[in-house]
């Protein structure tokens, strides 16, 4: 149990760095010294905090969401090879790295996000690609038919249910294709780590309600779906955000 998600988890990442490394460097100046420097390498330092920082938050929101299990297992909070990540932690988590990042190495915040807009479409589609073939985040169970295969759980049961995990593969396989068309284009700073953010957050918060693993509820409601209805709406935000804002000579222009 694990073993295929921990495996598929990896490539994911794997193939996250790999992007970073082909991305063509921009034409800009480092922020730091006289000469240029590729800023590919900026972005891998970045993705590294990101990650690291995602996985401590990604475990740590796994934790509280079965806090009742883990309270007479404290040990086992440590055990990461037996898995278990909460992706709201972990995509909050990566975000507070990146800022970190951003600010000790004075560059762009948005521009970092941007960069890791199509590595964060890869683990979105490593992680439940991996909960297919694990039997994690697996579906309600629904009536036989065509639509409702027989979809294995993570106690080795295996009844009809609605496909989660295969409508999350399909959702975050668009994303990630639609984050590549979006690439080519010339958008605002921030709008491409925001539409990735958007996309993945919305796609787990309506799957959310197809979900029947275990995790602690709130008024009826799932912790882990209304921690991706917080992670969608700081997306928004910064969505938002950053298509309202005008850039210097659109100000300039006004002022005129």
């Amino acid at each position: 149990m694990h073993n295929a998600y921990s495996a598929i988890f990896t490539i994911g990442i794997l193939a996250g760095f790999l992007w970073l490394g082909w991305i063509e460097p921009s034409q800009g100046r480092s922020t730091k010294g006289p000469k240029r420097s590729d800023p590919r390498l900026g972005h891998i330092d970045a993705a590294l905090i990101a990650l690291f920082l995602g996985l401590l938050g990604a475990r740590a929101g796994f934790v509280a969401l079965h806090w009742e299990y883990y309270s007479s297992n404290p040990v086992e909070m440590l055990w990461l090879w037996q898995g278990g990540l909460s992706w709201a932690g972990g995509a909050l988590a990566a975000i507070l790295g990146i800022g970190i990042y951003a600010l000790f190495s004075d560059q762009s915040f948005w521009a970092l996000a941007d960069a890791l807009a199509l590595p964060a479409g890869f683990i979105a589609l490593s992680a439940w690609s991996g909960c297919y073939l694990d039997g994690c985040a697996y579906g309600i169970r629904m009536p036989q038919s065509s639509w409702t295969p027989a979809i294995g759980d993570m106690f080795g049961g295996y009844t009809s249910r609605w496909p989660t995990q295969l409508v999350g593969i399909v959702s975050s396989a668009v994303t990630l294709l639609s984050l590549y068309v979006l690439s080519n284009l010339q958008l605002k700073g921030g709008v491409l780590g925001s539409l990735s953010l958007t996309m993945i957050a919305a796609a787990a918060l309506a799957l959310g309600y197809t979900r029947a693993d275990p995790v602690l509820l709130l008024r009826g409601l799932r912790l882990d779906t209304l921690g991706a209805a917080l992670v969608l709406l700081t997306a928004l935000f910064g969505l938002v955000y950053r298509t309202s804002k005008k850039t210097n000579l659109q100000k300039a222009k006004t002022t005129q």
